[in-house]
């Protein structure tokens, strides 16, 4: 399979322990989160993350929902992510994180097996699987391969599901008198959100977008889908 020629570096040690050789390794970090923050959305039923971490036949199963019942948050606020101290390996395009994520959907914790697939310009990582079987597949090993995860056809697949934030799309954004917010402080309106997006740096539009802490983040995800791709610099 194409991870046997140097790529799925695992080592046993004494104990009959999987060792993980890029434990040092600066990129682990940023892996990890990757995943966990894709299954954090996934829990969410956020689509405008999913869209954002995903690609390749992964993204097309999530945004229809074939995992909406696998990764469960119950009450709980945030998902807690992967558990543990997962196994990670990675090469400069495709990484491999093992690990697992407790769920209240089920009894015992969900194994997940992840690849990532990066993106040059800036770098960045996408996942384009969640489980072993798919990792498993030939076809699917093809693409990996011969790094088949076009940009254009993630964005097709994001088009063809139409709106990727259902709370945000309830509001007509394009009416400047909506009341967004009342308070004993005043009132918020799309007016007022226009006018306070505009203070930003639009380099910093997409990251509004993604974390949503504001309305203006709401503002974003329903006018401009086209953030979903779009990442800082570094």
């Amino acid at each position: 399979m194409w991870f046997d020629a140097g790529f799925l570096l695992l080592a046993l040690d004494d104990g009959g322990v999987m060792e993980n050789r890029f434990k040092e390794d600066r990129r682990l970090g940023t892996l990890i989160a990757c995943v966990s923050l894709l299954i954090e959305a996934i829990a969410r039923r956020d689509r405008w993350q999913i869209a954002r971490a995903a690609t390749g036949p992964l993204l097309e199963e999530l945004l229809a929902g074939h995992y909406d019942d696998k990764f469960v948050t119950g009450d709980r606020p945030d998902h807690p992510g992967l558990q543990g101290v997962p196994i990670a390996v990675a090469d400069d395009r495709v990484a491999i994180v093992v690990g697992s994520v407790p769920t209240d959907a089920e009894p015992r914790p969900i194994q997940v097996t992840a690849v990532l697939v990066a993106r040059d310009c800036p770098r960045r990582w996408l996942v384009a699987a969640l489980d072993f079987d798919m990792v498993a597949d030939n076809d699917f090993q093809r693409q990996v391969q011969f790094g088949t995860f076009s940009e254009d056809m993630d964005l097709a697949v994001i088009a063809a599901h139409g709106t990727l934030d259902n709370e945000a799309a309830e509001i007509d954004w394009d009416d400047p008198t909506v009341v967004l917010r009342e308070s004993e402080s005043g009132t918020v309106t799309v007016a007022d959100i226009v006018t306070e997006l505009a203070k930003w740096d639009r380099s910093a539009w997409a990251w509004l977008a993604a974390e949503r802490v504001t309305l203006s983040g709401h503002y974003l995800r329903a006018k401009h889908p086209e953030l979903v791709r779009e990442y800082p610099h570094h």
